[in-house]
């Protein structure tokens, strides 16, 4: 065999093994650039082409599943020097997937989607962690870039079917949230939809630092007396009714 046929074959050898990639290689890299906070679970297909259970692991070790996902990376898009890929979950319309655009220094998202347990408000203060919030968050954003610096964009979370081992009562209610992201510092702004509990709050994000976030809660006409012991848990009352609830850094 010639040199030249030889570097052919190993070039061709070395497409096909790439190509060819199974999809748990990418499980490894994202469990190694997250140090093991993120992982692909039951991870089928390629590394291009392929399909997982994506799992956030909490603080104390738990996981936090999120849908089936499938993605499609586009391999013309190494020579640039960046990753793009289309992610699409379960039983979403493909006109609807998000567009990720990584590089070494950034990932950029357009049309994000992403659903999470509510449990997972417990990750951003362990203040939340006793109230065991359930229900389901739905996360949207147009357009959104993470950083080392942190995040650029606007986002918007809808917590749906909120409740809370708190309270016997559920649901409790809907809720929005607001994220304004100018770096290192996210603006949150807490709003409610509907339901018998009225929350609303405002607060930072800030990295390096934390979150702190100020609140009020009351119940809705009527409701007083069904939701006492849940007001008097998530905080002091600042006028007939009215609770204040604080996040502050630990």
């Amino acid at each position: 065999m010639g040199k030249r046929t030889f570097v052919v074959f190993a070039l061709a050898f070395l497409l096909t093994l790439l190509i060819s990639a199974p999809a748990s290689f990418l499980d490894l890299g994202l469990q190694h650039a997250t140090q093991g906070r993120v992982l692909l679970a039951n991870a089928t297909g390629t590394v291009w082409n392929g399909s997982a259970t994506p799992a956030l692991r909490t603080q104390d070790g738990r996981f936090i599943t999120l849908p089936f996902l499938h993605w499609e990376i586009a391999l013309p898009s190494l020579f640039t020097g960046k990753i793009q890929a289309r992610l699409l979950w379960n039983d979403q319309s493909p006109a609807s997937a998000t567009e990720a655009v990584i590089s070494l220094n950034q990932v950029e998202l357009h049309h994000a989607l992403f659903q999470l347990p509510a449990r997972a408000l417990a990750e951003a203060s362990p203040l939340l962690k006793p109230a065991q919030f359930r229900g389901q968050l739905q996360i949207q954003g147009d357009h959104i870039v993470f950083s080392n610096r942190g995040m650029e964009g606007i986002a918007s979370v809808d917590w749906r079917q909120a409740s809370s081992a708190l309270s016997a009562i559920a649901p409790l209610g809907d809720y929005h949230l607001a994220l304004n992201g100018s770096g290192n510092s996210i603006h949150i702004g807490l709003t409610t939809t509907s339901g018998i509990l009225v929350l609303e709050g405002d607060g930072n994000w800030l990295a390096g630092h934390g979150l702190e976030f100020h609140g009020k809660a009351r119940a809705s006409a009527g409701n007083n007396d069904n939701l006492s012991e849940l007001l008097h848990n998530l905080g002091p009352e600042l006028s007939p009714g009215v609770h204040s609830f604080n996040l502050i850094p630990q």
